[in-house]
């Protein structure tokens, strides 16, 4: 029984998972070459598919993915790539987005039309909900203030203040005592942060619950959410400016062990768990 992690041998993340797999009996691979891997999609004219995975000529029981990076320059030297690493990084890519996309075993963020890894945009999570909010504004102006930003065209972060006339972004004001972060991990859910933190979002345990869901049907099991409760949370009392809705900072799907230090065994366990039937 082999249990693969679809990652980069850097990806410390990846590689502590696999080791607290490997020390519960299950055998894990972390790999992301086809030195290693090997895949195969065959498509019918009546559209009915078959989806083939290998990691070392052996099929996985499971699989977790953590995404790769596009070809970057290797650690000895400062070039770019060449056009054919691009071209080869991308063919990867794809190639494995299609496979592990249909494959028919179980998988952690599964790619999918919402992309590899996906892409969640906390705008469109919000609108799941009424006790959910997006913070910030969506402008193209100079003058809006906060102090993070993100370009809505390709989702990168940008310093809010060398915005330019032609960014279209979505700035917020981020707020260090009143934002939270909690884990999504398989089918379980973890606060994290101080003792305050965590109780300020057990009492949010529906709006929790409902970000999980929508995770869920993105087929986003492993995440990294971060809201920011209202200032009323603190004392059990409605924040008027908001309707005492929860405000949604940011959901990604890059959780990192930095993150969710001192629940990682359980968090490791219960991905195992939604990995190994």
């Amino acid at each position: 029984m082999t249990l693969l992690v679809l990652a980069e041998d850097g990806d410390e993340t990846a590689v502590r998972f696999a080791r607290f797999a490997t020390g519960r009996g299950v055998d894990t691979v972390v790999a992301a070459g086809f030195d290693r891997l090997s895949v195969t999609v065959r498509v019918s004219r009546g559209l009915r598919h078959r989806s083939t995975v290998l990691v070392d000529g052996r099929p996985p029981v499971g699989i977790l993915c953590r995404g790769l990076p596009a070809a970057s320059p290797s650690p000895s030297s400062s070039a770019s790539p060449s056009a054919a690493a691009r071209f080869a990084a991308a063919e990867r890519q794809a190639a494995l987005w299609a496979a592990v996309a249909l494959w028919p075993g179980p998988v952690v963020n599964r790619p999918t039309v919402y992309g590899y890894p996906p892409r969640l945009d906390p705008l469109e999570l919000a609108a799941s909900s009424s006790r959910i909010l997006a913070a910030g504004t969506l402008t193209d102006g100079p003058d809006e203030p906060g102090n993070h930003a993100y370009r809505l065209d390709d989702h990168a972060e940008l310093d809010p203040a060398a915005r330019t006339p032609y960014d279209v972004v979505h700035v917020t004001r981020i707020d260090a005592g009143r934002t939270r972060r909690f884990l999504v991990a398989g089918a379980a859910t973890f606060g994290l942060g101080s003792l305050g933190d965590r109780l300020a979002l057990a009492r949010r345990a529906r709006e929790v619950a409902s970000i999980r869901d929508w995770l869920h049907a993105r087929r986003t099991e492993f995440a990294i959410v971060t809201v920011s409760t209202p200032d009323g949370d603190d004392r059990d009392e409605r924040d008027d400016r908001n309707d005492g809705a929860l405000l949604l900072l940011e959901a990604s799907p890059w959780a990192s062990h930095h993150h969710f230090g001192p629940v990682e065994d359980a968090a490791y366990a219960a991905l195992l768990d939604r990995l190994v039937p």
